[in-house]
């Protein structure tokens, strides 16, 4: 084959893949856009590339500053997560949903945006780290008054 022939299979391929690519935008965006109305806030917000994550935050973390959080490389692997369990939570969709989320998002905001998910209203992760920590304050308290009386009752004991 000539060298013509193998421009024009890259320039086909090329095509190809942006055609794909604006598909992906174009079903995330239509997803997401189910999933603001169904939480109350305009779809068309979701067109727009950082508005749209910035909304996201607001929806289902209360707080839309978070999204940029993002936008720090080091981060984005933590905000995703945190993302993906916010989302699976506010839409009471269960902890394989927030895999599924972080995984194919795409397909996550489809089936939210679409299904019989309903809106349960914005999370508090701060609130929920308070807890976590608070949660494992009042356990180490019991362990530590556990221990406390076992060795009370030790030293009561007489021994035989």
């Amino acid at each position: 084959m000539s060298e013509m022939v193998y421009i024009w299979i890259k320039m086909f391929l090329a095509g190809f893949g942006l055609l794909f690519a604006i598909a992906i935008y174009a079903f995330t965006c239509i997803g997401r856009m189910k999933m603001f109305e169904k939480a109350g806030c305009e779809g068309w917000k979701a067109w727009i590339p950082v508005y749209r994550d910035y909304c996201l935050c607001e929806i289902t973390m209360g707080k839309g500053w978070y999204c940029f959080f993002g936008l720090i490389p080091f981060l984005v692997p933590v905000m995703k997560v945190l993302y993906s369990i916010e989302v699976s939570l506010s839409y009471d969709a269960g902890p394989v949903f927030a895999v599924l989320y972080f995984f194919l998002p795409c397909i996550a905001e489809l089936v939210l945006g679409f299904g019989s998910y309903s809106y349960l209203g914005a999370q508090d992760p701060e609130g929920q780290v308070r807890s976590i920590l608070n949660s494992g304050k009042t356990k180490a308290e019991e362990y530590r008054q556990q221990k406390a009386q076992e060795k009370d009752t030790r030293q009561e004991k007489p021994e035989e």
